[in-house]
């Protein structure tokens, strides 16, 4: 039994350290962000495993998101 949760640990761990790995490489790699910003949401990540992963895999995937168009028509006068 003891090998059973030792192993499901295991997976849970590994799983969060690629997911934290992979946040780190999105965060590094964004040119929009200071070395500053990198280091700080780099920080949050490994402090905050699996929070502060998904709040900044969220900053990233937006600072790429181009802009919605608010409308398709135009207002003629």
């Amino acid at each position: 039994m003891n090998l059973h949760i030792g192993a499901t640990a295991a997976i849970v761990a590994a799983g969060l350290l690629g997911l934290d790995a992979y946040a780190t490489w999105a965060i590094w790699r964004e040119p929009d962000l200071t070395g500053a910003q990198k280091g700080l949401q780099s920080a949050l990540v490994w402090l905050l495993p699996l929070l502060g992963a998904i709040v900044c895999l969220n900053v990233v995937r937006a600072m790429n998101r181009e802009p919605a168009a608010r409308s398709g028509f135009t207002i003629s006068e």
